[in-house]
């Protein structure tokens, strides 16, 4: 969906409300409940209202969690809250929000498929309600940022984490993989504001941070099989190509690079990923527009926006938000170096967990998809990601989007499902298959035509991968 200008003035007035609501109980001082999805986006989207809070001297709580549920927002009315705040998730679940929090002022800041329900105590804000797309024109932490900004013109600062949040969910679909939308406006902001600075350059974790093969082992977004997670390759495929890595006793980042040495890395690049099965179009996402903080420390990793991303995305993915929440709120000490090994990590169990899946060979192939159930040997934090990568290095032989499962808590599974931009354009949409498929199977799903999951129970797996192989199959068939 395009951008419109009565849908954008529409969706922009639609802050006014939800500010009005959250004013009233800070002037009351009551303790302001915030609901944020647990991954990067959720974490940015939460900690920007959280701030926002913290500057009008509101108490409030933060909690994030994987998915909404009856338990969930039964155990949130339990507590009797005077005003609940969903980020980055709710659109989805407005029914079992309505029906648990009814007589509770509650406010939903959502970019994922709506559900169409109505209540009075209800203020909902989804820019797909207005004819936007919430897929690339707008995150979870840039609805956030919107809402702090009507709050309080002076939260300009917050424009750093709309950033943040719209590249974690790889919002930067534009040419030379920059933002769009809504996002370009934010962008915008905090580039007058002296918060954010863009060049285009190549893109690896670490560009101004990490010594050459650190950077390229830590890059995951693209995938570089052979090195991504395996920095002993990285040091050897860099002084194979006759890259220095050290010059007058100080690694060298990506930054210190000459534009010949660049050149001479990107060809090089270019034929390792060949050679490794990967298409083209995986090598020209190694050029991009980079998202640099300049009133962040040098060489840390919240200095680049991708980097920030990637770290947040390690805290939810490793089962500790918590730290990201600290580390968007200003904590530089402690949860910050907690981070950066949590990172360490995550990029180790990611390398570990696709090598598993190539050893196996589990992935199985069917009429409009391709399938990979991974039971209990992914973690189900993790399997998005992984079907992220596989479907991104251009390995699965043929044009199909990929559909993974891991097992959750309590008997559920958690599925994962991604596609690329020529599928969308193609007429897939995964956000309404796995919606369709969940209510189908007594289950939950949604999210965006690229990347969308769902949670069911374990005994209705089988049936609901035949229905996403069905459903995505009649969503091609409409548009033959």
């Amino acid at each position: 969906m395009g951008l419109q200008v009565s849908g954008r003035e529409d969706f922009l007035r639609s802050f006014e409300g939800a500010a009005e609501v959250i004013r009233r109980h800070v002037e009351r001082g009551d303790i302001i409940h915030i609901v944020t999805h647990s991954d990067a986006d959720g974490i940015a989207a939460g900690s920007t209202v959280g701030r926002a809070l913290r500057r009008m001297g509101a108490p409030f709580k933060i909690s994030c969690e994987k998915r909404i549920d009856e338990g969930l927002v039964e155990s949130i009315a339990a507590e009797s809250p005077s005003l609940v705040v969903f980020t980055d998730m709710g659109s989805g679940y407005l029914d079992i929000i309505e029906k648990h929090l009814r007589d509770v002022d509650t406010v939903v800041l959502d970019h994922h498929l709506p559900l169409d329900v109505q209540s009075e105590r209800l203020v909902h804000i989804n820019p797909i309600t207005c004819g936007l797309d919430g897929s690339r024109e707008i995150s979870g932490a840039g609805l956030a940022y919107l809402l702090a900004r009507t709050l309080d013109g002076g939260n300009l600062d917050l424009s750093v984490l709309g950033i943040v949040g719209a590249l974690a969910d790889q919002q930067d679909k534009g040419e030379k993989r920059a933002l769009l939308g809504l996002n370009i406006e934010i962008e915008g902001a905090a580039k007058e504001a002296g918060l954010l600075e863009t060049r285009v350059d190549l893109i690896f974790y670490g560009y101004e941070t990490r010594p050459l093969a650190q950077a390229l082992a830590r890059t995951t977004t693209p995938f570089l099989p052979g090195l991504s997670g395996r920095e002993d390759r990285c040091v050897a495929f860099l002084q194979e190509i006759g890259i220095e890595l050290k010059r007058e006793g100080r690694w060298r980042a990506l930054k210190d690079l000459t534009e010949e040495e660049k050149r001479h890395l990107y060809s090089q690049l270019s034929k390792h990923l060949l050679s490794e099965g990967c298409k083209p179009e995986i090598i020209h996402g190694l050029v991009g527009t980079i998202y640099l903080f300049p009133r962040e420390e040098p060489r840390t990793p919240l200095r680049d926006g991708r980097e920030y991303a990637s770290l947040l995305n390690a805290c939810a993915r490793m089962d500790r938000p918590s730290l990201g929440v600290s580390i968007c709120l200003g904590d530089r000490g402690r949860c910050f170096e907690e981070a950066e090994r949590l990172f360490n990590e995550y990029r180790r169990r990611i390398a570990g967990y696709l090598e598993w899946v190539e050893e196996m060979k589990l992935i199985e192939e069917r009429r409009n998809i391709y399938v990979l159930r991974a039971g209990s040997g992914i973690d189900d934090r993790i399997i998005g990601v992984v079907a992220s990568i596989l479907l991104s290095t251009g390995l699965l032989e043929r044009e199909k989007p990929i559909v993974a499962t891991a097992k959750s808590d309590e008997g559920l599974i958690k599925v994962s499902a991604r596609a690329t931009e020529r599928m969308v354009r193609a007429g897939v949409d995964l956000g309404a298959a796995m919606m369709k498929a969940a209510e189908k199977t007594s289950g939950r799903g949604g999210g965006h035509d690229t990347a969308a999951g769902a949670f069911l129970r374990e005994e209705e797996e089988e049936r609901f991968l035949e229905l996403v192989d069905e459903i995505v199959g009649e969503q091609l068939g409409s548009r033959e």
